[in-house]
């Protein structure tokens, strides 16, 4: 990222952590995520806010009783709808990395993703506002972005995310171990 793109989403930002300080006094830890969630939504143009997080059992994985043979990770996908529609799919495009050997200088962000998995994800029929579900993304030794493509609802709309616009959430570095 050169300087003057990193000037220019500070200068977008600075507001809304300002916000986030200024509320955080007041508010509880899972209201100012739902704040700031609610910011980057607003920022992006996305239609809900979208967290994901690695979760324990890539690495052993079965799926009816067959344990799946390669590199996987499983993550966990959470949708935060301030519209009262019920999220009940989700098209994702999951980026990250693939089991193959390779070299990467310290220091640097040249070591882009070199794989993406595009999936639909089910959620409960249930659902409230925020919303979750595990999945498995075969193929992936390490997942770094998720991106939202589309959402569908209870009563059968569909956003999708138009040509040109990004809806994306780096997934948190934090990787559970051990099985459910």
């Amino acid at each position: 990222m050169n300087r003057a793109t990193a000037l220019s989403f500070a200068l977008l930002l600075g507001p809304a952590v300002l916000t986030a300080q200024t509320t955080s006094q007041s508010q509880p830890p899972a209201q100012l995520a739902q704040t700031m969630a609610t910011i980057a939504q607003q920022i992006n143009g996305c239609p809900v806010s979208l967290r994901a997080s690695h979760a324990p059992g890539g690495d052993s994985m079965k799926v009816n009783g067959v344990r799946i043979e390669g590199a996987a990770q499983m993550l966990h996908l959470t949708l935060i709808n301030p519209d009262s529609r019920h999220i009940v799919a989700a098209n994702v495009t999951v980026r990250g990395f693939t089991d193959k050997p390779r070299l990467t200088q310290t220091m640097t962000t040249q070591d882009a993703p070199d794989t993406a998995k595009t999936l639909n994800v089910s959620f409960p029929a249930d659902s409230g506002k925020e919303i979750s579900a595990e999945f498995l993304v075969p193929g992936l030794s390490a997942a770094t972005f998720i991106e939202l493509n589309s959402v569908t609802y209870a009563d059968g709309s569909t956003w999708k995310l138009p040509a040109g616009r990004v809806c994306r959430s780096q997934i948190d570095g934090i990787m559970p171990v051990g099985n459910r």
